[in-house]
């Protein structure tokens, strides 16, 4: 798990709030995220970057593709 989050701590050091956001797919349908941060301690401009792009390329409904003869 520390791998997978190596370039968070530097974030939650200071305090510095981020989101990841699955703003693509490839081919196969997994996501290719960006990730975004805000000023340490506050969260009000990326909370809005946030639901803006939602908005404006929801992501909820994609799923990546399943393999053929995958259970």
């Amino acid at each position: 798990m520390a791998a997978s989050a190596a370039c968070t701590a530097p974030y939650n050091l200071v305090g510095q709030p981020t989101t990841s956001l699955p703003l693509h797919q490839n081919d196969d349908g997994l996501p290719i995220g960006v990730q975004f941060a805000d000023a340490a301690h506050r969260g009000n401009v990326l909370l809005r970057l946030t639901a803006q792009l939602e908005r404006a390329a929801p992501w909820s409904d994609r799923h990546p593709l399943t393999a053929p003869g995958a259970a």
